[in-house]
Formats: structure tokens, C-alpha cells, sequence
């Protein structure tokens, strides 16, 4: 930087004290759809490939619509038990209570990750093919 002048200008070090440097941090759209997308897929317990996610304006905070394909549990035979998970979530409930879930823990860990507060979210689940038991799927494959 230049002074007035014309030699170097002093260093302004109010802002560098404790390590901090000018300047701006943006966060691209495509990291924050992603990161999104990847927070709802941890929550409802699928991959990442069945949540994808729209980010739009809501008042100056961010509005999430997300889409969710869960798989449909066996209609007939037994049904699986319910549990917890690793992390001490409930595997048994309605897809309502499962989403409401999902909505309080998007917004929260969408906050602590990026720091952006989320406005509307908006969550649509999409059925896909059933689930299948893994014992039976792999008995349905042998050949003897």
C-alpha cells in the first residue's frame, strides 16, 4: 500500500493482532448445496445419492428444499426391530417423526458447520424399492 505521499504507507495492525487478516470468505453455492445434502443424508440414515437439494433466498436467510428417497420396509413378513443407532438415534418411528427430526439437525449442524442460518427447509421423501433383508437377499443367489 501506498500513502499519501508517495512511500509506504504504515501498516494498520488493529486487525492483524490476534492473527487475523483482511479480507473476505466466501462459500460457494455448489459447497453449500453438498454440504446440505450430505447433513440430510446422515440424518435419514441413506446415502448421499438419494438426497438431493435446492437453495434459494428466504428472507435473507438460506431456504432449503431437499428430496430424500427412502427405502419403502418389507409389507409383509416381520418387522425389523426397532433400535438405536450408533450415535443414540431411534431407528423406529413414523417418516414424519423421522423428518422433524431431520429438519432440527440440518438447521443445527448446517449453523455449526457454515455459520449461515437457515430459514425455510423444506423436506420431500420419495419412496424407492423396498428394502430387502439382507440374509434372504444373499440365500435368493445361490445356485446348488
Amino acid at each position: 500500500m501506498i500513502s499519501e505521499a508517495g512511500g509506504p504507507a504504515p501498516e494498520n495492525n488493529a486487525g492483524n493482532e490476534a492473527g487475523h487478516r483482511a479480507g473476505h470468505t466466501r462459500i460457494a453455492r455448489t459447497a453449500l448445496r453438498k454440504t446440505v445434502e450430505t447433513i440430510t443424508a446422515r440424518a435419514f440414515q441413506v446415502g448421499g445419492s438419494n438426497v438431493t437439494a435446492e437453495l434459494d433466498d428466504d428472507s435473507g436467510r438460506l431456504g432449503v428444499r431437499a428430496s430424500v428417497q427412502l427405502a419403502l420396509p418389507p409389507l409383509l413378513g416381520p418387522r425389523p426391530d426397532a433400535g438405536t443407532t450408533l450415535d443414540g438415534k431411534a431407528t423406529h418411528g413414523t417418516v414424519f417423526e423421522k423428518a422433524q427430526a431431520a429438519r432440527t439437525e440440518l438447521v443445527a449442524r448446517s449453523l455449526e458447520l457454515t455459520g449461515m442460518e437457515l430459514g425455510r427447509v423444506d423436506i420431500r421423501l420419495t419412496g424407492s424399492k423396498q428394502a430387502q433383508l439382507k440374509e434372504s437377499h444373499s440365500t435368493e443367489r445361490r445356485v446348488q
